[in-house]
Formats: structure tokens, C-alpha cells, sequence
């Protein structure tokens, strides 16, 4: 019988945290939208702020961020196929189980539910969640440490030619490099592959392959982790029956290149591991 505790929510056996801090190495603009609208501000393209007038990084960011660049890894490092979780491309709709699914789930057959989920999909979706199935991954709010905010004026773009519009320009505002944000997921049922998969694209990010929010064309969006800390409460040190055992502390810290070295057993379990795919 197969063992579902990576996707089974009813129960928690682990609860896994990776939190410190991201440096801005790069203009940052994580964009705020005609809602986030400053009339004060002299910039028409402004950073997303909290109600205090603060620069923030979503939790909902940081969550798309991983799963795209999560699948970029798992196409081209572990060459399998994974759904973008953009509209309605999900495994459950590309396998055309989404109806048997939520038949089970309606009928309350949480083990053919299960059984489904397990067998028609992805890593990314058995990690960041499908439709009718939630995220197994948390990410917070990363709220400033310490920030300064500049403008920069920049040739428009223009939507219809894809090309720099002619004599326009944009006010853009954004977040000065050396800005310090707060970065923590918490992770629930996290088999050892899965962490390594996380800290993997953290790695990816930190090494300047993956930049976050918006202007990246322009060289926005790089940063780095430091002051990490990676918290699991031991209760299992082995999630299903695919996963590997991995022998490090509960607690492991370090400052940037330093923690990821200290967690590269976890990297290596999913480089190493067969991990399970959807079903054709």
C-alpha cells in the first residue's frame, strides 16, 4: 500500500521552517498595481507597499517565483514534465482527472482521492497545491529590515509591439540594493527530496540564475539569503515510501554559500532520488 504522507493533509508528522533574510543586490520592484497607487509619489509604476507605506514582498511572490523556477528544474535537471500551475494548466485538468478526483473528494473517498492526486500529478502541484488542494509549502510576508526607496525614469514598453515606445518614457519606482527584507516558509510533510528541491531553487536564486519581481530584462531582481535557519521538529525523519533518510541536526544556520553547503545532503537526496511523476 502506498504510502501518501507527502500529500495527506489529515495528520501532520513533520513541520519543516527555512527563514532569515534576503539582501537586495540589484534594484527591486515588486509591483504594486493601479490598487497600490500612490497620488504622492512622483513614480506611475510604484512598488507594492503595506498599509504603513512600506516596501513588502508577498507571500503569493514568493510562492509563484518557486514554482516557476521550480520548473525549470525539473524539466531541464530532472528531465520530466511538469505542469506551469498558470489558469488552467494543472496536471488534474492536462490528465483529464480533475472529475474522477473531485468525485471522490465529494463522496468523501479521501483514499481514491488520494490515489488520484498521488498518480496524475506533478512535484510542483503535490508541493504547491492544485485546485481543490492546498499548498504544502507556507511562504510569509517578507516585511523590510531596512529599505530605501528611489525612482528611476525608463523608455516605456509598448504592450501592443512589444518594443520601447517612441519618445516615452515611465517613472518607475523601486528598492534600493542593500535593502533588507525578512524571507520564512514552513513546510508541512516535507519528505527529505522535497526540502531539497526548496533550498535547490533558493540556491538557484542566491547564485543570481532566478531574479524576483518585475524590470529583469533591465537587471532588476537580484538577491541573496543570508542569516538562514532551518528549523524541523524530528518527528519523522523520512517522509513515504520514495524518500531517502537524511543524517543532519534539527537546527542548521548559516550565512548564505555557508548554510547551503550545510544543506546539501538534502540537495543531493533529490538529485539522487526517483521521485514520482504523473501518470500519461
Amino acid at each position: 500500500m502506498t504510502n501518501y504522507s507527502f500529500i495527506d493533509k489529515s495528520v501532520i508528522r513533520r513541520t519543516t521552517v527555512i527563514e532569515g533574510e534576503i539582501v537586495a543586490v540589484s534594484p527591486l520592484r515588486i509591483g504594486g498595481g493601479k490598487e497600490n497607487f500612490d497620488p504622492a509619489s512622483l513614480a506611475r509604476d510604484s512598488v507594492l507597499k503595506d498599509v504603513e507605506g512600506k516596501p513588502v514582498i508577498p507571500g503569493s511572490s514568493w510562492k509563484g517565483v518557486f514554482r516557476s523556477a521550480g520548473e525549470r528544474i525539473l524539466r531541464f535537471k530532472k528531465n520530466v514534465e511538469v505542469c506551469s500551475g498558470v489558469g488552467k494548466d494543472y496536471c488534474l485538468n492536462k490528465y483529464r482527472k480533475a472529475k474522477d478526483f473531485e468525485t471522490a473528494i465529494k463522496r468523501g473517498n479521501i483514499e481514491e482521492a488520494l490515489e488520484i492526486f498521488w498518480d496524475y500529478t506533478c512535484l510542483n502541484c503535490k508541493l504547491f497545491g492544485a485546485m481543490s488542494v492546498m499548498s504544502n509549502v507556507k511562504f510569509l510576508d517578507s516585511l523590510p529590515i531596512t529599505y530605501s526607496l528611489n525612482t528611476r525614469s525608463m523608455v516605456a514598453i509598448s504592450r501592443t509591439e512589444g518594443a520601447a515606445a517612441r519618445g516615452a518614457l515611465v517613472t518607475v519606482e523601486y528598492v534600493e540594493p542593500m535593502s533588507k527584507f525578512t524571507f520564512k516558509l514552513i513546510g508541512t510533510n516535507l519528505p527529505n527530496y522535497a526540502i531539497g528541491y526548496l533550498v535547490t531553487i533558493m540556491k538557484n536564486i542566491h547564485d543570481g540564475l532566478v531574479q524576483i519581481g518585475g524590470h529583469k530584462s533591465r537587471g532588476f531582481g537580484f538577491v541573496k539569503f543570508g542569516n538562514l535557519k532551518f528549523l524541523d521538529d524530528g518527528k519523522e525523519r523520512k517522509i513515504g515510501d520514495e524518500d531517502l533518510p537524511v543524517n543532519v541536526s534539527n537546527v542548521i544556520e548559516g550565512e548564505g554559500d555557508k548554510f547551503f553547503e550545510k544543506m546539501k545532503p538534502f540537495m543531493e537526496v533529490f538529485d539522487s532520488v526517483k521521485i514520482p511523476y504523473p501518470k500519461k
